[in-house]
């Protein structure tokens, strides 16, 4: 799953929210430095990594990935899977998408301090970009993919791969439906309260 996917699956706290997106963005070893609040969601990240790439509907969405975007397929379909959650937010949350996204931004700002600057940074630009809420349509998934790209070492042209999407779209949409059940039940425990 994409950042929205994380976002989404937390607790709601923003620490808990940014430690479930920070694996993305830092390494191990960066990991290991955030307080306990952080530590919460980065573990969390972890445990819907792990169910997501073992998940047999997910490994079936990567497999009808064309030879030449096969091994970006994980990727791909974290971002295809993000878009669904986008599109159909309101069958997942009470609140809005818009409203959803400003309260992350917002509470940001109170966790500014605990966040190294570059990392800060990046958050902040999702903001600026209104990330999560670009992905509910085609376009949005488009520049989301090529903003992945323009970070590869070797670009591979993923904003193209939204041909793949289009061309699989209510497949790809009940894949998304029936795993993201089975995720939300896995990822209970996480959320309860401690």
């Amino acid at each position: 799953m994409n950042w929205l996917a994380h976002a989404y699956l937390s607790k709601p706290n923003i620490e808990f929210r940014v430690g479930n997106i920070l694996p993305d963005l830092v390494s191990i070893t960066e990991l290991r430095k955030f307080t306990p609040p952080f530590q919460e969601g980065i573990i969390c990240h972890k445990a819907i990594d792990a169910f997501t790439d073992s998940h047999p509907i997910v490994k079936n969405s990567i497999s009808r990935m064309p030879a030449n975007y096969r091994r970006y397929g994980g990727i791909l379909t974290d971002v295809f899977y993000d878009h669904f959650l986008a599109k159909n937010w309101a069958a997942y949350s009470t609140i809005g998408l818009n409203e959803f996204s400003k309260n992350f931004y917002r509470d940001l700002e109170r966790i500014e301090r605990d966040v190294p600057e570059d990392i800060f940074y990046k958050f902040k630009r999702m903001f600026e970009h209104n990330i999560f809420e670009t992905y509910t349509d085609i376009s949005g998934i488009n520049v989301a993919l090529q903003r992945i790209d323009s970070r590869l070492r070797r670009p591979a042209n993923l904003g193209a791969a939204t041909a793949i999407l289009i061309e699989n779209y209510d497949l790809v949409e009940m894949e998304f439906t029936l795993f993201f059940a089975e995720l939300r039940t896995s990822i209970e425990p996480h959320l309860k309260s401690s």
